[in-house]
């Protein structure tokens, strides 16, 4: 043969087609071998063939490839390079797999006749269990190279004692086909990796937060001196190399150098942050960031009706700390003791500093700090305390006496809460794992009828309160667009107040009081929805442990805990003049008066201050969502895969009742 095999293209083409079509028998041929190890309800072949003859015919097709590769580089035939990533492939899939389960939903059988609410309940539940399978596997095709937690876990070793513990869970648990316990697992590995303390800085323009963040980590890179972006946190982290993050609305991420800082966060250079900038990461190699300290320069919280203050209450879930820089030459004012209640309402801790303290002889630092505590306490009814600081190298003492004496300890106090919470959750995930292992090893073919039906029943329960979930989040997620068109009927009701009142009240506190009831009324019904809804989670988990004989004191408390107190409204009202006309008798007219003088006054005000509440509301509840979400189902999956292999019985390899007796053995030692 010449360097072509002799054939022409035509004839190449010819043998190209019917060698690919011999491959895909082969390859169909291995899928067969395989069809025994699927767990799909639709089996297409039953598994009649021996263990020998599958040996024998997967020797047989491996030389068969091969041969066949041979044979076409012989003849001068190019099989090409694969067209598609795999990867991209299965996501292609999943986003079709996840398209077909939401179309087994309830709401798809409309057509079909009526479904019962049990029945409908349950298999929106059933919906959540499988689109859960695909978010962790969604989850984990993204983790790339970092989903392999042995490795990010050998980076762990002397920085936490539970790293041998979990190296330890997550092999067995890949050995014993315990797949369910992958979710709690990462979830773990996480916490070990970041024990992140967040402090977040706020203060008034011209309080001192540029530099006392520059002076803490002893360096200048945030801009000082300028409108900072009405709209985004920025925060400061450890990494190797001093570089900027930028996340965009449309999700683009750039990475910048420093001294760009300004191009974002500043408003003369991003007027109303027309850029779509939402997130700001500066990454420093500082001592000041390392071992997790992570600070937050943000927008004010004062008026609570810009988009900067929206945007940073939506930040606050993820805050440990905040402080409020109050300057010793401005005394503390309603901005500053809103910003104090909206962070106490957020459950964050808060303490205050006097800026620019030096500049104050100690007797007048001392009657400030006295007046601004007693202040604070007189409006809030909080016992906040204030600390002097300052940024200036005469006035270093403060600043240093601060972070060794206040700072430091609650840093190292979050770190020590952290592991505590990471070793008790590794140690009920281990406790788990053997209590699987367990069920595993006993439950072949000896689960009797009467628990049979019990295991069916908790299987349900769980699977309800999965649709519960889904439910509760149509209910919310709903409820926080109502609260958007909420200003038209605070307009008509504040008229009718105004009206009734005969002008004995300031209008502007009857429009805000009213607002706010308003407001309160629709977050009390979300808040209400989402607490019975973590009752509902627990307590299916709660008859889940029982029922396979599980102490239900270990059970999370932070399920429950995930519903934080709510944002609270507090809309940025102007004065309000109204000249109303006196009808005797009349009132629908008066009404129809003061109503057109309410819109003209303070309409778009309070939009928008319902329009940011919604928004606000909208980012807590999925923040709530989530987190009840992810400890559900952290818990629910192992709970359902023992239920399963409780009724399933079947009989176990010698050599895998090996691996999980070892396993067993292994992470009783590590207890």
């Amino acid at each position: 043969m010449d360097e072509t095999g002799g054939f022409n293209e035509p004839q190449r083409r010819r043998l190209l087609a019917s060698a690919r079509y011999a491959d895909k028998l082969a390859a169909e041929i291995e899928e067969i071998l395989r069809a025994p190890e699927s767990k799909s309800p639709f089996a297409k072949y039953r598994p009649d063939v021996s263990l020998h003859q599958a040996r024998l015919i997967r020797s047989h097709l491996a030389r068969f490839g091969e041969h066949l590769g041979r044979v076409l580089s012989a003849a001068g035939i190019e099989c090409g390079v694969p067209q598609f990533g795999a990867l991209h492939s299965i996501r292609v899939d999943l986003a079709f797999l996840r398209i077909a389960v939401q179309e087994m939903a309830p709401e798809y059988l409309r057509g079909y006749g009526d479904l019962p609410p049990a029945t409908a309940a349950e298999l929106r539940g059933l919906c959540g269990e499988l689109e859960g399978h695909i978010d962790g596997l969604e989850r984990n095709l993204a983790l790339g190279s970092a989903a392999d937690l042995q490795a990010r876990l050998a980076r762990l070793d002397g920085t936490t004692k539970e790293a041998d513990l979990l190296r330890a869970l997550d092999r067995i648990a890949g050995e014993t086909e315990l797949a369910e316990f992958r979710a709690t697992l990462l979830h773990l590995v996480e916490k070990a990796e970041s024990q992140a303390f967040e402090v977040a800085v706020f203060g008034r323009v011209s309080s001192g937060k540029s530099t006392l963040l520059n002076r803490l980590l002893d360096t200048d890179v945030l801009p000082v001196g300028v409108n900072p972006i009405t709209a985004v946190p920025t925060r400061l982290v450890h990494g190797p190399e001093s570089r900027l993050t930028v996340t965009f609305v449309d999700r683009e991420v750039r990475r910048r150098p420093i001294a760009e800082l300004i191009e974002y966060a500043s408003e003369e250079r991003n007027p109303g942050n027309q850029l779509g900038v939402t997130r700001l990461v500066l990454s420093l190699p500082s001592q000041g960031l390392e071992n997790g300290l992570v600070l937050v320069d943000t927008p004010g919280l004062g008026a609570l009706a810009t988009n900067g203050a929206a945007e940073t209450l939506s930040y606050l879930p993820q805050c440990d700390l905040g402080i409020v820089l109050i300057s010793a030459l401005n005394p503390v004012n309603d901005e500053d003791l809103n910003t104090i209640q909206a962070l106490t309402q957020a459950g964050i801790a808060v303490m205050a500093l006097l800026s620019k303290a030096d500049l104050l002889s100690p007797g007048d630092r001392e009657k400030v700090l006295r007046y601004t505590k007693n202040e604070i306490f007189a409006h809030l009814g909080l016992a906040t305390e204030v600390y002097p600081v300052s940024a200036v190298r005469d006035g270093e003492g403060m600043l240093d006496e601060w972070r060794t004496r206040i700072l430091s300890p609650l840093f190292e106090r979050h770190r020590e809460l952290a592991q505590q919470s990471l070793r008790r959750k590794a140690g009920a995930l281990r406790e788990s794992v053997i209590a699987a292992l367990r069920v595993r090893l006993d439950a072949e073919g000896k689960t009797a009828p009467a628990a049979a039906s019990l295991f069916g029943e908790v299987e349900r329960e769980l699977r309800t309160a999965a649709g519960e979930l889904e439910d509760a989040r149509r209910f919310c997620l709903g409820a926080t667009d109502e609260v958007r068109s909420l200003y038209e009927f605070a307009l008509a009701r504040a008229a009718k107040v105004i009206v009734e009142s005969g002008g004995k009240r300031p209008p502007v506190e009857i429009v805000r009081e009213t607002a706010e009831a308003l407001a309160a009324d629709a977050a009390s019904q979300i808040s209400g929805r989402l607490i019975a809804l973590a009752e509902h989670l627990q307590n299916a988990l709660r008859a889940a442990a029982e029922a396979l004989g599980e102490d239900t004191g270990t059970l999370d408390p932070e399920l429950e805990q995930s519903v934080r107190e709510m944002p609270r409204f507090q809309p940025a009202l102007p004065d309000i003049a109204i000249a109303s006309p006196r009808y005797r008798g009349l009132r629908a007219v008066a009404r129809a008066w003061v109503a057109r003088s309410l819109r003209s006054a303070v309409s778009a005000e309070l939009q928008t201050g319902f329009t940011n509440y919604g928004r606000n509301l909208e980012t807590w509840v999925r923040s709530v969502l989530g987190a009840l979400q992810q400890g559900f189902n952290e818990r629910a999956d192992p709970y359902r895969a023992r239920l399963a292999r409780q009724m399933g019985g079947s009989t176990l390899p010698a050599d895998r009742r090996e691996r999980m007796q070892s396993g067993i053995e292994e992470l009783e030692r590590l207890g």
